[in-house]
């Protein structure tokens, strides 16, 4: 009996302290991203990351654990047994890493032989090896300076007469003897490298091997008949129609005059022409969109196409400096441009910027560190900015030569065009623009026209196969005629939310949803699954990678996967319609909450990874799940009342709940896999993977049922899983536009 009592109060013991310090990690590892953002990264790793502190707290949180594994007789559940052993041996791959791993930088001048590397406390460590750049290149997308990688022919002397050559680039790592080489720069003037240099000869292996055990444990947790997880999906309460919610994976304009412009065909046809626009080669059409849009918050002006209003700027200036078309969102700004609605004309930026107001307003902001309306002057001197680069014909590079095999994009006002090339092509780029002008204003709509053809003619000719494609040209033109995401948005998020009053209604009087809401419902989800598919390919069609790669996209790919989960998964649950129509209308409004569609840039270079796109859906998916599992905490709270719905509701949020943590799981350790090859580092405590990795915590917490009481209680875990969502948004939303980081252009 004594050793009973004994047995118990230390179990009791253990699991306080280890649960006590994961939450206490939780606090600490919040309170280091704050640190970073106010007093910067080199404060943070040493008050936190670095600190001897820090990995003690991992320690305990790793030893308690395990004992208190052995005090549960946890070798009775295997794949359970096995998931928390593969986390420990993640930790102590981390801490091998951290105690015995060196990484620095070493800069490699061409031809020249070197053997040591800096850490980054300034430490110098000499290899047993130098390393020679033989060769660098940046290699760019056709026709365009953006650069599409960077790569180094290096060559290795071991010092005993053995050398070996290899390649080191973006996502492609050189290994030699234990160390591994990373391109991570290059010197400006293009006569040296710069490699990230790893020498983690056992930590890497140790954690990896914890990720192949963790999977293996993941999935025996879904398979066994003997885990909670299988056991919640055949729960009495689930029986009428419920079961198996988840058992696969898985979200105007006044009447004013108009101002003059190109007639509506002759505008089209301008916007058919290439432009190298944001370091890619991409329709007129698209520069011009993303201009009204940059300018107005919409791509259209008084019944006017995009089209027209760009060649509007670069034909009939005079008008067009006096429309009052550019947002301006500050209050305080419009009150310094004297203007009493929401938009500015050109000429009133002239009219400050001459008297010298402008500069007074900014010093002043300045002294009284008024941050918030300094950045929204910024944005309003940007959009000046750019109206008046258009206008001069600065920013409309339309003119393409290809000189010495190097092909160059020019607007037809610069000063730098190569003077030995053909005269003819010469007089033509200098002075073409300056006929069509001339056109224009005599209104002979039938020359410009004439023009505008031997203008795309003499693009194709120059740029060769250095153009895109017609099929990326037809779809990008196509992509933009599609301009229902806000309507699209509006509609699901309404349909959502008036699809749960309804549902909320007839759950509690016992009856089921209304037929023609349900078919309302599916037949609206359906045709924006359509809808959502088409652009999707497409953006793919246009950029030429998986449309994964930024905030837009993603949230995009967030609403498609939720869509695709509803479809499939809507005759298991009531609650599934409703909450998969609300959140994807909200991830769509999310995505196209900036004034336009993000621009379809290049690939950053080290975006450019087969794991980019495995990483952001499995991670996406994962969201969209922990979504559908707050919106049931939401539902339960408005059905607190019904005892047994909201037993049903905490079933079903277990169920949840499993898939949910091991795919956002998943999605982190792939990303910490592409950040190894591609950073030189599976983890740098960088903002974003910090509070992934305090989601991830979070939402495994009520997983330990057993361990932890309170979870088992319906209203305390729905009330969790509703405050929980609120790190989801952080991850997302909050570390990317206020904490920043590496991951700042996710």
């Amino acid at each position: 009996m004594t050793l009973h009592l004994f047995n118990f109060f230390y179990m009791k013991t253990l699991k306080r302290i280890s649960f006590g310090s994961l939450i206490a990690m939780l606090v600490v590892l919040a309170t280091a991203t704050i640190v970073e953002k106010m007093n910067g990264t080199q404060v943070a790793r040493a008050w936190f990351y670095d600190n001897i502190a820090f990995v003690a707290l991992w320690i305990v949180i790793a030893v308690t654990g395990l004992c208190y594994l052995v005090m549960r007789r946890m070798w009775k559940r295997p794949s359970v047994l096995l998931l928390h052993l593969s986390l420990l041996v993640i930790l102590a791959g981390a801490g091998i890493t951290w105690f015995t791993a060196l990484h620095g930088k070493m800069q490699a001048v061409s031809g020249q032989a070197v053997n040591v590397f800096t850490t980054t406390d300034g430490v110098t460590h000499t290899m047993p090896f130098s390393v020679t750049l033989k060769s660098f290149d940046i290699h760019t997308y056709p026709g365009t300076p953006a650069p599409m990688d960077f790569v180094s022919v290096i060559e290795v002397d071991d010092g005993r007469g053995e050398h070996k050559s290899g390649t080191v680039s973006m996502n492609n790592v050189f290994s030699h003897r234990g160390y591994r080489f990373y391109q991570s720069g290059y010197d400006a003037e293009g006569r040296g490298a710069i490699f990230t240099v790893s020498h983690d000869p056992w930590g890497i292996g140790v954690t990896y091997v914890g990720y192949g055990l963790l999977l293996m444990g993941m999935i025996g947790i879904l398979i066994d008949r003997r885990t909670t997880f299988r056991k919640l999906l055949h729960h009495p309460a689930l029986h009428r129609g419920m079961v198996a919610l988840l058992l696969l994976v898985g979200t105007t304009t006044g009447i004013n005059a108009q101002p003059q412009t190109l007639p509506r065909d002759l505008a089209d046809k301008m916007g058919d022409l290439y432009i190298l626009h944001n370091n890619r080669i991409c329709p007129f059409q698209t520069f011009a969109r993303q201009f009204t849009a940059k300018l107005y918050g919409k791509t259209s002006y008084k019944g006017l196409t995009a089209e027209q209003v760009a060649s509007g700027w670069i034909f009939y200036y005079d008008d067009w400096k006096k429309e009052p078309l550019i947002k301006i969102k500050n209050g305080t700004v419009r009150h310094l441009l004297g203007i009493d609605g929401k938009y500015a004309a050109l000429e009133d930026f002239y009219r400050k910027v001459s008297s010298g107001a402008m500069q007074q307003a900014i010093d002043s902001l300045q002294a009284a560190d008024d941050q918030a309306t300094i950045r929204a002057l910024g944005e309003a001197d940007e959009r000046y900015q750019i109206a008046n680069m258009v206008a001069a014909g600065t920013m409309i590079k339309l003119f393409p030569l290809n000189h010495g095999g190097s092909l160059e994009w020019y607007s037809h006002g610069s000063l730098d065009i190569p003077h030995d090339i053909d005269d003819g092509k010469w007089l033509f780029m200098r002075s073409g623009m300056d006929y069509l002008y001339e056109m224009v204003a005599r209104q002979d709509w039938k020359s410009a026209d004439q023009f505008i053809t031997k203008l795309k003619k003499y693009q194709v000719k120059e740029c060769g196969d250095m153009l895109p494609s017609d099929t990326s040209f037809r779809a990008e033109k196509l992509y933009n005629a599609m301009e229902w995401d806000r309507p699209l948005a509006m509609l699901l998020s309404t349909l959502g939310i008036v699809l749960f009053i309804i549902t909320c209604r007839s759950v509690a009087r016992g009856q089921r949803l209304p037929r023609w809401a349900r078919i309302v419902s599916i037949v609206a989800l359906a045709l924006s699954l359509v809808y959502l598919t088409t652009a999707l390919v497409l953006r793919w069609i246009i950029s030429g990678h998986v449309p994964m790669s930024n905030g837009f996209e993603t949230m995009q790919f967030m609403a498609w996967s939720t869509m695709v989960i509803v479809l499939l998964l809507h005759r298991k649950s009531v609650m599934v319609l409703p909450f998969g129509i609300l959140t994807s209308g909200l991830a769509i409004m999310v995505a196209s909450f900036g004034e336009s569609n993000p621009q379809i840039t290049q690939l950053m270079p080290v975006l450019v990874s087969p794991l980019l796109s495995i990483h952001v859906a499995v991670i996406m998916i994962a969201y969209a799940l922990l979504a559908f599992l707050m919106m049931t905490g939401v539902m339960a709270l408005t059905l607190r009342n019904d005892a047994s719905q909201v037993e049903r509701l905490h079933i079903m949020g277990q169920i949840i709940l499993y898939p949910a943590v091991f795919l956002l799981t998943v999605g982190v350790f792939i990303g910490a896999i592409w950040a190894n090859v591609s950073w030189g580092s599976y983890w740098s405590w960088d903002p974003k993977e910090v509070w992934a990795l305090i989601t991830l915590i979070i939402y495994a917490l009520p997983l330990h049922g057993q361990s932890l009481p309170l979870f088992r209680k319906p209203m305390f875990f729905h009330i969790y899983c509703v405050i929980a969502f609120l790190s989801v948004l952080i991850t997302y939303f909050g570390v990317n536009f206020i904490l920043g980081g590496m991951h700042s252009y996710a």
